[in-house]
């Protein structure tokens, strides 16, 4: 059964991809020492935790950490961390790509590093996609843009490194759950409407191994593990008008249709233990509800959808739902404690409590962000929505912008940028977050792309480094000094404005 999977999962895979990928094997089994370094975000810690305990498992030396961005800054960051732990190895996962300049500069010709290998699926900072494109021998990138698959949908950064995990091993097949946690978390599945490329070939791998089941059901977070009242008070995506945040209406909600809150026992049911038509009526009512409220029907659609369940964890726990538990990662990494999500991934029982108290923060930050966007509103620039919120958190701004035009909170007809002033750590550069709809995309607007230029251009009028950007087409980042803000965002107003103004011309 193992051999038959793993023949499928490979089979999926370009020859191209599959080259570089057993290079990248035969580098790590030849290994001494490994450094592995990653993101913060659920992908991020999703696949630094794949690397570990595959490295674990093969019984290879190894150390790892997180960092919040690969930039100018946390590269060297990086170098002092090659020279203390002294690997012949560095991996890097869910990013690199973008940054490969700098790993050229400050960590492939450091003394005793042999090799880099870098896990990634963000667009290549040179834009381009045929590859593989290594500069060096020393240098190995795996990336699904590089063979003409997009890492926006078919494959995130704990997908690429599940790759290599199965290539070093067939036992590794059980990663498949945090290869999945990893893309949900990066939104990979349409939000619901299923994963696609090798995406869906995990998912498949991890069917028929027994790790993963799919099924049609609410998407709400908290299905396994939250008393029903709380379900939806603490409904984040999408937003619910009058239920959000008001415990008293979410009781009202329920006794009002006549659903039980309790037990026999008096013991407070959750969403997993409802009959099936009494799910029924809870998601007619919520419909009603989210079409009185929103004027895109999309919105109601969007809250069933495929719902995949971690068989082999633990019943009635975060840990069970893979959407659930990449938004324990996120609220770990979001916190600044990233490790942690790790740990919680390796089976540390102890780290699983502390995630838990994030979580609860996490969840927190978020609904109390969304709520002052929905009371004060953003703003309109040409081609784009601002949101500019001086109380939310740099570590944030991206999932709540996401949130809103999830939830069409923010108009889905432009990108929403956010500009997070509440920085995580002390400096003169402010994080923008970037995010567009599909539909948007379809039309030509790249974030990513737009991101990068102007970045580059405000870099190049100054002669210094005042702008660092990456990311996707759909979900874009960039830090950019604070003198220069207002130039930054006039720039990609009116170069996002030009694109729809070419379009529709």
């Amino acid at each position: 059964m193992l051999s038959l999977m793993m023949d499928a999962v490979l089979d999926a895979l370009p020859d191209s991809m599959l080259e570089e990928l057993m290079r990248a094997v035969d580098v790590l089994k030849t290994s001494s020492r490994i450094l592995a370094v990653s993101h913060i975000d659920s992908d991020g810690i999703a696949a630094l935790a794949i690397i570990v305990q595959a490295l674990q498992r093969a019984g290879k030396a190894h150390s790892w950490h997180n960092i919040h961005q690969l930039n100018s800054e946390t590269i060297i960051t990086v170098r002092e961390l090659v020279r203390e732990k002294k690997p012949d190895v560095v991996v890097f996962s869910d990013f690199g790509t973008g940054q490969m300049h700098l790993i050229q500069q400050f960590i492939a010709n450091e003394d005793g590093v042999n090799c880099v290998i870098v896990l990634d699926h963000h667009l290549p900072d040179n834009g381009e996609l045929t590859g593989p494109r290594t500069k060096s021998d020393s240098i190995i990138e795996i990336n699904p843009w590089l063979h003409n698959m997009s890492g926006s949908y078919e494959l995130s950064g704990a997908g690429t490194a599940f790759l290599m995990a199965y290539g070093l091993s067939r036992e590794n097949l059980d990663l498949t759950e945090m290869a999945i946690v990893g893309a949900s978390g990066d939104l990979q599945d349409y939000y619901g409407k299923g994963f696609t490329g090798l995406n869906k070939v995990i998912v498949e791998a991890g069917e028929k191994g027994g790790f993963i089941e799919v099924e049609k059901d609410l998407r709400f977070f908290g299905i396994n593990t939250r008393p029903l009242p709380y379900l939806l008070q603490y409904a984040t995506d999408p937003y619910l008008p009058g239920l959000t945040g008001n415990g008293d209406a979410c009781l009202a909600f329920f006794n009002e249709i006549g659903i039980p809150l309790k037990d026999s026992d008096d013991t407070w049911r959750m969403w997993v233990d409802l009959t099936s038509e009494e799910k029924s009526q809870v998601v007619q009512h919520l419909i009603g509800i989210i079409l009185d409220s929103y004027e895109d029907s999309r919105v109601a659609s969007g809250i069933i959808g495929d719902v995949i369940t971690l068989a082999h964890r633990p019943p009635r726990t975060v840990l069970r739902s893979a959407k659930e538990f990449s938004t324990l990662l996120n609220a770990c990494g979001r916190n600044r404690k990233p490790e942690i999500g790790v740990e919680i991934c390796l089976g540390n029982k102890v780290a699983y409590r502390e995630g838990m108290v994030l979580l609860k923060q996490h969840r927190s930050n978020l609904a109390t962000a969304l709520h002052r966007l929905e009371t004060q509103g953003y703003r309109e620039m040409p081609g784009m929505y601002v949101v500019d919120d001086p109380e939310t958190p740099d570590t944030i701004i991206g999932i709540v912008i996401g949130m809103a035009q999830g939830s069409r909170m923010v108009p889905i007809d432009k990108p929403v940028i956010g500009i997070a002033t509440n920085r995580s750590v002390e400096g003169p550069t402010i994080k923008i977050s970037g995010r567009a709809h599909k539909s948007i995309v379809d039309l030509g607007v790249n974030l990513r792309d737009v991101f990068v230029d102007v970045s580059d251009k405000l870099n190049s009028g100054n002669s210094e480094l005042v702008a660092e950007a990456g990311g996707h087409p759909m979900a874009a980042g960039a830090f950019v000094h604070e003198d220069f803000l207002l130039e930054f965002l006039e720039r990609i107003s009116e170069r996002i404005d030009q694109i729809f103004a070419y379009k529709n011309g």
